[in-house]
């Protein structure tokens, strides 16, 4: 009898010892999975993880990447891993009643960190801007979107309109305008006297309905109605095809916001961050870029590492400022600016400036210049990477296939 429980003992402490190893293993393949398919978070969801149940490994958690589940599935089953699958799939189309496409309906969206208006703020959306949405919170007063640069957050649901893929696809074939100044105003009818409907910043996208009087009648996403003037805005296929992102048009339209305040998150040309000043000047030009400094450094061409070595980086190359990687430390950066030639760039700091990384010059910037990282063009490989020209991203443009 007690050979038989010394056996059932051994037994046990084996069959827990090999779920525990199933357990450390599934884990790490997460890990590797994550790190393959999902090494920025602030575009791909891919919030992962395994528990040991009765004596099965149980995968839960959420996702936005069904290939990255195909891969994690192969690799478990490789190893003869005995699991079960519970990670939810976004968009969760139950959730959003099939409803997983909306597009910006205020002039400018913030989008948080957290469902919470008091919550960090990691990036704006201007009107008209598609989304893909993913997921409410509990109350439902929040969406979890992401952006057409990828970047993720939550946006209040004031902000947004749901669309199906019909209603959406619609949109995308519409008729639509483009606001063209920096600020303005939908009107109520076709008078500047008129009372107000909304504002407007550049970059605004709104659907056409008709022409009265000078102005243009639009449609918001959300049914709302009103008039633009027809001189502010232009036909949004037409600017598309007039978008001609040379360096001269890139620096011209930079100019345009010199003494504008700092925004932490901001994309607007109501107020911007470093980041969202470049992302700004470049879409006003018809091309995406990367949300944040650090996503942009890693597209383009390298021209130079070396801060003393600027005298052949061209107008409208990006600038960057981090540290570089040590044996105690990843590589970091967290500010870039457009450069203007001459030793000269212009860059979002709080105000929005012109500085130099010229020690001999009077505006010269020492803490820039301590910091510079590197130099990079990103006009010369448009379509390459995440270089996007807003006339070939298909949330914007229907794309035959």
């Amino acid at each position: 009898m007690k050979r038989i429980v010394f056996f059932l003992i051994v037994l046990s402490a084996n069959l827990f010892i090999s779920s525990c190893g199933e357990l450390d293993s599934s884990l790490e393949m997460i890990e590797s999975v994550r790190k393959e398919f999902a090494p920025d978070k602030r575009v791909a969801i891919f919030n992962v993880t395994a528990v040991r149940e009765r004596g099965r490994v149980v995968l839960r958690g959420e996702t936005n990447l069904p290939s990255a589940m195909v891969t994690l599935e192969t690799k478990l089953k490789e190893k003869g891993f005995s699991f079960t699958n519970e990670v939810r799939l976004l968009p969760d189309s139950e959730e959003l009643d099939n409803r997983c496409r909306g597009v910006i309906t205020v002039s400018v969206a913030n989008i948080r960190v957290k469902p919470s208006n008091s919550a960090e703020m990691a990036t704006q959306a201007i009107l008209g801007t598609p989304v893909r949405l993913y997921k409410k919170n509990e109350r439902g007063s929040y969406y979890y979107v992401q952006t057409p640069d990828g970047y993720l957050g939550w946006i209040d649901n004031s902000s947004v309109q749901p669309m199906n893929e019909k209603a959406f696809d619609s949109w995308r074939q519409s008729s639509r305008i483009f606001f063209l100044e920096d600020c303005g105003y939908v009107y109520s009818s076709p008078d500047n006297q008129s009372r107000r409907v909304s504002d407007l910043v550049a970059g605004s996208i709104l659907v056409k309905t008709g022409q009265k009087n000078g102005y243009i009648s639009v449609v918001f996403p959300d049914g709302r109605r009103g008039y633009v003037s027809e001189k502010e805005s232009m036909d949004f296929n037409q600017w598309l095809a007039s978008r001609k992102p040379t360096a001269e048009a890139i620096v011209e339209t930079s100019y345009r916001y010199m003494g504008m305040p700092y925004l932490w998150g901001g994309v607007s040309t109501k107020m911007m961050d470093c980041s969202g000043f470049i992302k700004t000047v470049f879409f006003l030009n018809g091309i995406i870029l990367p949300r944040d400094a650090s996503q942009q450094v890693l597209e383009g061409d390298l021209l130079t590492e070396n801060v003393d070595d600027l005298t052949n980086v061209p107008p409208a190359s990006l600038v960057f400022f981090g540290r570089r990687a040590t044996d105690d430390s990843p590589w970091r950066v967290w500010h870039v600016g457009l450069w203007l030639g001459d030793g000269l760039m212009i860059h979002e700091d709080g105000p929005l400036k012109i500085e130099s990384l010229d020690p001999d010059a009077a505006s010269f910037n020492q803490k820039r210049y301590e910091t510079f990282y590197s130099a990079r063009d990103v006009l010369n490989v448009i379509g390459k990477g995440y270089i996007i020209p807003v006339a070939d991203h298909d949330w914007y443009v229907h794309q035959e296939r």
